[in-house]
């Protein structure tokens, strides 16, 4: 025969394992913070593809002079320097930290018809 601390017991036990069993159909816990991503910028035929890309705080975006000229990848907002890749030649590359949110045009400095935009959230 059972104590009462010992069906006590047995019927905690159960609960836990009840309620630690997943539920069909049950969407998982959301996730309170993404990992960081890598975007991609290519550049070729003078334009940034894609020409706006959204990102989040903490993701690195990466452009890829595929053209045969050099190019820059420069924000400035407000008179400030968001950011700013100086030339960089045929077939290199350039990464960015996006640090802040908001919407952030960019120009080649060599090229100023030459436009993208990086929107931060």
């Amino acid at each position: 025969m059972q104590t009462l601390a010992g069906l006590a017991r047995t019927t905690a036990l159960l609960l836990v394992m009840v309620f630690a069993l997943p539920v069909e159909g049950a969407s998982p816990a959301p996730q309170t913070s993404a990992e960081p991503r890598v975007h991609k910028v290519t550049i070729k035929g003078m334009v940034f593809t894609p020409a706006t890309l959204e990102v989040s705080v903490g993701d690195t975006v990466v452009w890829v002079n595929e053209d045969l000229v050099p190019h820059t990848a420069t924000a400035i907002v407000d008179g400030t320097t968001v950011f700013d890749s100086g030339v960089f030649p045929a077939e290199a590359s350039w990464k960015y930290v996006a640090s802040r949110s908001g919407t952030i045009p960019y120009v080649c400095l060599l090229h100023p018809m030459m436009k993208g935009t990086l929107i931060v959230r």
